[in-house]
């Protein structure tokens, strides 16, 4: 099987305009608030040892243990 047909169906977008505001009001890239924004908006936790992340998010990151 291939990773494209694996995945179809269970992309998502988030829009650039909160990803930005996300990043300008942390330390965290665009490219981490992505992820950010998406845990939020799909209500699960986000799982990361970016210590930026979680320092920046902590209702959102939880740390993997």
């Amino acid at each position: 099987m291939e990773a494209e047909d694996v995945m179809a169906g269970r992309e998502f977008q988030v829009p650039s305009a909160d990803v930005l505001r996300l990043a300008a009001g942390s330390q965290c890239s665009a490219y981490d608030c992505e992820f950010v924004l998406l845990a939020q908006r799909l209500n699960v936790p986000l799982i990361t040892n970016d210590r930026a992340v979680l320092v920046g998010f902590p209702d959102t990151a939880v740390p993997l243990l």
